[in-house]
This record gives C-alpha cells, sequence and structure tokens, in this order.
C-alpha cells in the first residue's frame, strides 16, 4: 500500500500552496503595520515563507519515501518528532543564510548573528512544523480510514446482494411440474381456459427469473403473481380452493421484497389446503398497523406441534426470514400463529 494515490497529491500541493500563502500574507500585514518597515522585511518575510515551504515539501517526499503513513501512529511519535526538529533546523539555518546576505547590503534593523534570536527563530519554525506535521498524517489517516470505511461497506453490499440473489433462486415455485401436467389435462375438457393457464404460468415464470435484479417490487406485482398460483391452483384443486384479497389500495405501489407473499401462499396451499379432505380458503391481506405494514396470508387449518416444527416448511420461510434480515435487519419481522381456526402467516415491514 503507498503512502499517497494520485487522488490525495492534488489536495496536498492545494493545501501546501494555500496554508504557506496565507502565512505568508499574514506575516507580510504584521511587517507593513510595523513603524520601522523597510524594504527588508519584504524579503525577509518571502524568505520565512520559502524556506518553510521548501522544506516541509522536503520533508513530505522524505515521509512519502519512507512510507510513514502506512506505520501505525504510535510508533510515529519518535520520527515525527526527529523529522519535525530536522526540519525546522534547516528552516532556521536557510532563513539565517538570507538574514546575513540582506545585512550584508547594510539594511536596517538586521544582526550578523544574535544566538538567543536564532533560538527563538528555531523554536517557532518547531511549533509551525510540529502543526503542519499533524496537519498531514491527521488528513491522511482520516482519509485512509474513511477508504477502508467506505471498501468495507461495498464489499458488505455485495455479500448481501449475493445471499439475497441465492436466497431468491432457492424460492423459486416448486409446483410448475404440477401445473403442466394439470393444464395438459385441462386441454381434453377446455382450451380456451388452458391457454389462459399457459399464459398466467408463463407470467410467474418470467417474474421468477427477473426478480435477482430486483431487491423489493411493487407490491401490485405480488399481488399479481400470488393470483396467478391461485388460479393455476385451482386447476388441481377446483372448488375445495377458494381465496380472496384483502389489500388496502392505497399501498399496491409500495415497496416489498419479492416472492415473499408467493411463498406464504404456496406454503398455505401446500399445508392447508392439500392436507384436508375438505380443503379450504386462502386469504391475502395488506394493510397499516400504526408505522407498520402488515402482509398477511390465512388460510383454512390448525397450527399443529408438527407444523410448527422448524423443518415443517422446508427452505421457503427460514429463507424469507434471512432476506427480510439482510434487506432490513431487526426492523421487520414474520410471524406463524393460530386466530379464529385460521392460520395466520404475518410479515411486519417498516413503512415507507
Amino acid at each position: 500500500m503507498t503512502t499517497e494515490t494520485a487522488t490525495h497529491r492534488g489536495p496536498f500541493w492545494a493545501f501546501q500552496f494555500g496554508g504557506w500563502g496565507l502565512f505568508l500574507i499574514i506575516v507580510l500585514v504584521a511587517n507593513f503595520l510595523q513603524p520601522s518597515f523597510h524594504w527588508s522585511n519584504i524579503a525577509l518575510a518571502f524568505a520565512v515563507f520559502g524556506f518553510g515551504f521548501a522544506s516541509t515539501s522536503l520533508y513530505r517526499a522524505f515521509v512519502k519515501r519512507r512510507e510513514w503513513i502506512n506505520k501505525p501512529p504510535l510508533k510515529l511519535i519518535i520520527p515525527i518528532t526527529l523529522g519535525s526538529l530536522t526540519t525546522a533546523f534547516v528552516w532556521t539555518l536557510g532563513f539565517l543564510g538570507v538574514q546575513l546576505i540582506i545585512h550584508s547590503f547594510g539594511a536596517p534593523g538586521t544582526k550578523p548573528f544574535d544566538p538567543v534570536e536564532l533560538f527563538v527563530s528555531f523554536l517557532n519554525n518547531l511549533f509551525l512544523v510540529l502543526l503542519w506535521s499533524l496537519i498531514y498524517f491527521a488528513y491522511h489517516y482520516f482519509t485512509i480510514a474513511q477508504t477502508a470505511r467506505v471498501a468495507r461497506y461495498k464489499s458488505e453490499a455485495a455479500a448481501r446482494d449475493a445471499q439475497l440473489n441465492t436466497l431468491k433462486g432457492q424460492i423459486n415455485p416448486h409446483f410448475m411440474f404440477n401445473s403442466l401436467n394439470n393444464i395438459r389435462a385441462l386441454m381434453l375438457e377446455d382450451v380456451t381456459r388452458s391457454r389462459e393457464m399457459l399464459t398466467k404460468l408463463s407470467d410467474l415464470l418470467r417474474y421468477s427469473m427477473t426478480i435477482s435484479e430486483k431487491r423489493v417490487v411493487p407490491l401490485k406485482d405480488e399481488l399479481a403473481v400470488v393470483r396467478d398460483f391461485l388460479d393455476l391452483n385451482k386447476i388441481q384443486f377446483e372448488d375445495k380452493l377458494t381465496y380472496s384479497f384483502d389489500v388496502d389500495a392505497s399501498l399496491k405501489e409500495y415497496k416489498i421484497p419479492p416472492m415473499v407473499l408467493q411463498i406464504l401462499v404456496e406454503n398455505s396451499v401446500k399445508h392447508g389446503i392439500s392436507s384436508s379432505t375438505s380443503g379450504g380458503k386462502v386469504i391475502v391481506g395488506a394493510g397499516l398497523e400504526g408505522d407498520r405494514l402488515v402482509l398477511k396470508v390465512s388460510n383454512t387449518g390448525n397450527w399443529t406441534s408438527a407444523s410448527k416444527r422448524p423443518d415443517s416448511h422446508g427452505i421457503g420461510l427460514p429463507n424469507i426470514r434471512r432476506r427480510l434480515q439482510l434487506i432490513y435487519g431487526e426492523t421487520a419481522s414474520l410471524h406463524i400463529s393460530e386466530e379464529d381456526e385460521l392460520v395466520v402467516a404475518k410479515i411486519e415491514l417498516p413503512h415507507e
């Protein structure tokens, strides 16, 4: 891993020129405000700016070569301290050289050599270099942390999408074979209705194959597939199967995960209708309860101890729970209960 990418080089030079340029303006203004202002003050101000800019640029080149950015912050305390001391010392020597040159021209207010003034200048330069180091390393550590966080989020999102696609593939309708056989038998009795059922089966297959590209779909699309599914099952069960819909029309554009209603209806037919000699009914509902969207699939029957086993519904219900968790986290749920001689599967989703 390199210390700086091409994306980071532009901001560095923008901050470098901008920061030192602002420093130069402050120094020039301070000198202009002095009563004993002389042209030598301008030269010294540019000397401070020039050597400060050059020394920190060389310092940065050294940091890049040694790849300090890749090291833990605690291990950089001593290197940064030594690097800042060296940079401040070079800066001070450069400024001292310019001051001696200006003094040789007889500029007023300059001194040939003053150890106390030189030491004070070194301390000031050291403070500025340490401040520069703090800003430089803090910016890069923050950028690296942000880049790592974005990469982690992208990786997690890709993993969730892969899991969702896998789960969608696992919950494709299992009744296709029986439906084709039933439609073939129906052709001998009612060709028009058999063609209609083939169209419904085609629509359902098309829907199941295209959902891998979608995380959510409008409720109305899912209801259309459920209706096709129930119509296809009526070929087999005839009067043993009745169904109805109780859906708030204002919610038909609401987005829900695809195939969740369909697999609940499939379970209702499989475990409620087909297992009963007298058949029964399936009720599909959708409405609001407070700030929650509630999807319900109810069927005639009993929620017996056998049906409560985790494996009693194959992979359908566990996969729905897993998909709800991947999309909504803990804000969505699936519950099975028995109410008024009906088995009720209820999905609760956060309202948009």
